[in-house]
């Protein structure tokens, strides 16, 4: 005859976040920041960068579309590409 048990076990989970408290300006900014950054979004931390420019948009930040001329993105040059994840093997 089978016999079945059901166990639970209950596991505490700690998980850091941080939340950032930025003025207008500072938003924009780091949405000119984020916009410039390169890199495979799956294989590199540019997921992350696109993750928290999304975010910004999503909540009313101005963007750079279209560029007016006193958004931080006007004066923005070149870019940051981050290499892929290293891969063990």
């Amino acid at each position: 005859m089978a016999i079945a048990e059901k166990h639970t076990v209950e596991r505490v989970v700690t998980e850091e976040s941080f939340a950032l408290t930025l003025s207008v300006a500072e938003a924009e900014t780091l949405v000119a920041v984020l916009a410039h950054v390169g890199g495979d979004p799956d294989e590199s931390p540019r997921g992350k960068a696109e993750s928290v420019l999304e975010a910004l948009m999503a909540t009313g930040v101005r963007t750079y579309y279209p560029s007016p001329a006193d958004h931080p993105n006007a004066l923005a040059r070149g870019s940051v590409v981050f290499n892929d994840y290293e891969t063990e093997g």
